[in-house]
């Protein structure tokens, strides 16, 4: 595994990351999907409107976040003037005299006919086969669906997705301080009014942090020792709190954001070889190897921080393994082509995957690639 650490040494799989055992499928058994995995991550948007300026107008416009095509489709007249967004493929353009309209394939399988707005119209026109979101207004008059719909404003899925889950962890970070100050303000009345002691569990909580049993779920506390272990051995220059940190962290965020904690492990020792204080030439920070522009997307006011920098390099996975996840494959699997497109994108970018069609010509993210996959691999007991 390279640093101080064991090599062969694997680490305990968590059942509940996941509602089926994460599998690793070849190449060989997905040649099936190869062509429309290729045709739906082609190409970046030409010119939405940004991320922030859609986010900011469906805030203005009031848009109903529960309000679903498929509730419309059996009568939409008594929404009619209701926004909503839709969410879906781009499957092709027809431009016209006076616009550009395009089709919309949503999950759901509906196909929906829609004119872009004069601003947008490049989008569906210069990048096929791209992931969309649509804010649109139940409109009277517009004819072409089951549901008459008027398109205000496109943006990039992808982009709209990165900025909802940085919102949506502000937001949990928020409301995980008021749930931590409320319960010391209910452990300092219980103790002040009765003589109280709040005494730990026995059994399964012996040998646990105060951490891990504050945030972590009976299932990783039950593996939580053996992460610990990993990880002082891997690093035997890292004090008790750092490794009751990195620990804690990895577990608590894997669950949170559905990752396999063995591949977390298996990209921070690629990253930092387990080292919180690490930066590379290029500037990137702490154990996940955090740019200064992620480390402001994410809002850390310390990259070093290991729970900080960990929460930021998880969500990124998650979101570039979510980017590159095969059509039809089964929930809670992964296939050897995502996890392998997903860090070449974490080491050299989203960008230089899509140019090269998959992973870069480069060394460092070939060499990268390859041994994320090979302390994978170990730390999964292959």
């Amino acid at each position: 595994m390279g640093g101080n650490g064991p090599r062969s040494r694997a680490l305990p799989s968590q059942t509940w990351l996941m509602t089926r055992a994460i599998t690793i499928v070849s190449r060989s058994h997905l040649r099936r999907f190869v062509v429309v995995a290729a045709l739906v991550f082609a190409g970046a948007l030409a010119s939405a409107i940004p991320a922030k300026d859609y986010l900011a107008l469906r805030r203005r416009m009031g848009y109903r976040p529960g309000l679903a095509y498929a509730k419309l489709a059996q009568d939409w007249t008594p929404y009619e003037g209701a926004v909503l967004e839709l969410s879906g493929v781009l499957n092709g353009h027809i431009r016209g005299d006076r616009a550009v309209t395009f089709m919309l394939t949503l999950p759901t399988g509906e196909a929906v006919s829609l004119a872009a707005p004069e601003a947008d119209a490049k989008v569906v026109t210069e990048a096929p086969y791209t992931s969309l979101r649509v804010l649109v207004r139940v409109k009277g008059g517009v004819v072409g669906n089951v549901v008459p719909l008027e398109a205000i404003a496109i943006a990039d899925d992808a982009e709209i997705r990165y900025r909802e889950r940085v919102a949506s962890e502000a937001q949990a970070r928020t409301q995980a301080a008021r749930e931590a100050a409320s319960r010391r303000s209910s452990s300092r009345s219980m103790s002040a009014g009765g003589g109280v002691r709040l005494r730990p569990m026995g059994g399964a909580l012996s040998g646990l942090s105060d951490l891990a049993r504050r945030y972590l779920s009976p299932e990783a506390q039950s593996v939580y020792p053996r992460y610990c272990a990993f990880i002082a051995n891997h690093n035997k220059r890292l004090g008790k709190d750092d490794v009751d940190a990195i620990a804690v962290s990895i577990l608590y965020f894997a669950q949170r954001h559905r990752v396999d904690p063995r591949l977390i492990v298996a990209l921070i020792i690629a990253e930092s070889d387990l080292d919180p204080n690490s930066t590379s030439h290029k500037g990137a920070m702490g154990l996940g190897q955090v740019m200064p522009d992620e480390a402001r997307a994410f809002r850390l006011s310390n990259p070093y921080d290991p729970i900080e920098n960990v929460r930021a390099s998880v969500n990124m996975l998650r979101m570039k393994l979510d980017m590159y996840r095969e059509r039809g494959t089964p929930d809670g699997q992964m296939t050897l082509r995502q996890i392998s497109l997903a860090m070449a994108a974490y080491n050299a970018g989203a960008g230089a995957v899509k140019k090269h069609g998959g992973i870069p010509p480069y060394r460092e993210t070939q060499r990268y690639v390859a041994r994320v996959l090979s302390l994978y691999k170990t730390l999964c007991g292959g």
